[in-house]
């Protein structure tokens, strides 16, 4: 492997660990990355997994070569059924800050590849790392969250009224109803339900100071998904003319998925405005 590897970085704002783990727990892996069943984290280890596009997919080969956590994973990379060629592949992760991690992709050995097929040109590989690091993995394992504030006319045991009951109210803006149990007393639990009682989500309220303050922590079942410690959390400041100002908190999310929750909650707050003014 003499000629020039192909080199590929990427900065996130995200801790080293999470990264690492998106990076190596196959459970994740297959969210941003490939399906890789049999991948395990020890030198010496081979696996097995399919990738490629529309037109064609190609086994691929690996053993894992070293292992440095958190900071560099090392596994060779073939094609068995395709040619005789053997690339290396490196990650190497570096902290800058306290959240802020760069990742280096090294990828060896690209000229002992088929030089008359496209896939297997050093152009097809760079588009493909480019993609994975620069948009897959940074939607994975970059978070953000979703703030958002509207100005209510009504009086506040009203808005604080209808903000504690969701059910075929506002809750219709996240699809089905979004039905929830609890009594939002601080320590109980809440579970959020569909119409047909098949439950969305769980969490526990952490702080409720009625007409002013409620949070509720998620409880993360997803396998896939990183634990950031989601939490939803509702601010009410109350004004001097009567116009209040409610204000959601919703996050930290990974950034795959802000986009599908920032219209829901434009269009939760919206009914909770009408709502309450209507009363």
């Amino acid at each position: 492997m003499t000629s020039t590897p192909l080199i590929v970085e990427r900065t996130y704002k995200a801790p080293i660990n999470r990264v690492w783990e998106a990076l190596t727990n196959k459970d994740q892996m297959k969210a941003w990355y490939f399906d890789i069943e049999d991948f395990n984290l020890e030198k010496g280890h081979r696996f097995h997994f399919t990738g490629g596009d529309e037109k064609e997919q190609y086994l691929h080969e690996c053993e894992v070569l070293e292992v440095n956590a958190p900071n560099k994973l090392r596994h060779s990379w073939t094609y068995p059924e395709h040619n005789d060629g053997y690339s290396v592949v490196t990650f190497e992760l570096f902290e800058e800050g306290a959240d802020k991690t760069r990742v280096q992709l090294r990828h060896e050995g690209l000229d002992s590849f088929p030089k008359d097929h496209p896939n297997f040109a050093v152009e097809s590989f760079t588009e493909g790392w480019n993609y994975i690091l620069g948009e897959s993995l940074l939607k994975f394992v970059e978070a953000e969250t979703i703030r958002k504030s509207i100005s209510i006319n009504a009086n506040p045991e009203v808005i604080w009224d209808i903000v504690l009951h969701p059910n075929d109210q506002w809750g219709k803006a996240f699809g089905g109803g979004a039905f929830t149990e609890t009594t939002w007393e601080p320590g109980a639990n809440v579970t959020w339900t569909d119409v047909d009682g098949s439950i969305g989500a769980k969490g526990v309220v952490k702080e409720h100071r009625v007409q002013q303050y409620l949070q509720v922590d998620m409880i993360e079942e997803d396998p896939q998904a990183i634990d950031l410690g989601y939490s939803e959390r509702f601010s009410l400041e109350k004004g001097a003319d009567g116009v209040n100002q409610l204000t959601i908190e919703a996050g930290p999310l990974q950034k795959k998925y802000i986009d599908g929750h920032s219209g829901p909650w434009d269009e939760a707050l919206k009914i909770m405005k009408e709502l309450s003014e209507s009363k």
